[in-house]
């Protein structure tokens, strides 16, 4: 199914916009200390360019029914990092073909547009200027041993009834090549991962992050459809020697999977929803990672319950998924061993109703782009039955979803 309502749609066009790239305007509106956001939802075509002409707003709440369009960036923690919003001043929209974009939404006449944007020189990256490190390989046996250490610290409280469920995680700094080029990475990864939400964004205060996550937090469409999704459990995938039905789930993959369900589950008891859909599990296609999948839906007209996408975020986040359960003590668990800090990874973003539509997604597979330097996330959830080394692989495999691609171009 294809969610994106813009593709198709004739708008206003100029001539800056015929002859202008999306992502060369994103870098314009990024140069002139913009909030802005290029995004591509999975199954669609055409690129989206979300522009707040300030550096946009921090939130001290999400709800959903009231904060308006455009895009919102949340972090896992939001009592350490901002919640931030970039409203939709404007919106430009590029079909696949790259013939030209089209002013979705303006907020200042279409001839003046141009004048919006420093266009006294060609857009540089001098913020991503290093020399070229080659080829980034696996993580170090440093990062290894203590990693290794620290799910099995997450066994241990795990076996002493602290916790039923922890995800931990890693991440690894490198050396960006010089000629490294944000926009063509994003278009690289869009190309590469169809089923993925595909981002990037540049939000003074958060800096640059870019990705292809596969996991939906939440979604309404226009039709006032609620949808929620229980995703766990990865596998390396190769489309050309097996099926995705014809893969072999472990009982820990599939206890994982069925710890994320019952959490949905119990978030629609305590708001005492029974009125909902299940699909599921199914093995799910990502890029070259396979995951097991369960689908909930929600007629919220049906249920009467218009509030039920702020209501569900505030029980979802963080999801068990990226954080345990229970989710109190897994918190803190988190918070007492994880030796990083996981700022705006496994946060959740996306953009708010944008043609009467949101769409939420965990941020997972991405990357922060800081000066001369990429830094990369991954987690595994922990059970009682996780193995160390297995958990270990997972994690580096979810890392080369980027690095795959970042190998191949540079």
């Amino acid at each position: 199914m294809n969610h994106d309502k813009t593709e198709g749609i004739k708008t206003r066009t100029d001539t800056f916009l015929q002859s202008t790239p999306l992502i060369d305007i994103f870098e314009m509106a990024r140069q002139s200390g913009y909030g802005c956001a290029v995004y591509r939802l999975p199954r669609a075509k055409g690129k989206h360019l979300i522009i707040d002409r300030s550096a946009g707003i921090s939130l001290g709440e999400v709800t959903l029914e009231d904060i308006g369009k455009g895009f919102i960036f949340h972090p896992y923690n939001a009592e350490n990092h901002e919640i931030k919003f970039l409203w939709e001043d404007i919106h430009i929209y590029e079909e696949n073909d790259k013939k030209g974009c089209h002013l979705v939404t303006g907020g200042i006449p279409d001839e003046a547009l141009d004048k919006v944007f420093d266009r006294s020189s060609a857009p540089h990256y001098d913020y991503l200027a290093t020399k070229h490190p080659g080829k980034i390989t696996a993580g170090s046996e440093e990062e290894k041993h203590d990693f290794i250490g620290l799910v099995q610290q997450t066994i241990d409280a795990i076996n002493d009834n602290h916790v039923q469920k922890v995800v931990v995680s890693r991440s690894k700094k490198f050396v960006l090549a010089e000629k490294f080029d944000a926009a063509k990475f994003f278009d690289a990864l869009s190309d590469r991962y169809p089923n993925a939400f595909v981002y990037l964004t540049f939000i003074p205060g958060t800096g640059m992050w870019l990705g292809a996550t596969p996991e939906v937090l939440i979604e309404i469409d226009d039709n006032k459809l609620f949808k929620t999704v229980a995703l766990a459990a990865t596998q390396s995938y190769d489309r050309e020697v097996s099926r995705p039905e014809d893969a072999s789930w472990s009982t820990k993959d599939i206890e994982e999977q069925a710890l994320v369900s019952r959490y949905i589950i119990n978030c629609f008891k305590k708001i005492r929803l029974r009125e909902f859909e299940e699909l599921g599990p199914r093995t799910y296609v990502s890029g070259d990672l396979i995951h097991l999948k369960t689908d909930f839906t929600v007629d919220m007209e049906q249920v009467a319950f218009s509030q039920l996408g702020s209501v569900m975020l505030q029980l979802l986040h963080p999801t068990s998924a990226v954080c345990g359960m229970p989710k109190e003590p897994a918190q803190e668990f988190i918070q007492n061993h994880e030796k990083f800090d996981r700022e705006y990874f496994s946060g959740f973003l996306g953009p708010v109703n944008i043609h009467e539509e949101t769409h939420l997604f965990v941020n997972l597979r991405c990357m922060k782009v800081m000066a001369g330097e990429g830094q990369l996330f991954a987690g595994a959830g922990i059970i009682a039955s996780s193995n160390p080394e297995k958990e270990w692989k997972e994690t580096e495999i979810k890392m080369d979803i980027l690095l795959k691609v970042y190998n191949e171009m540079y």
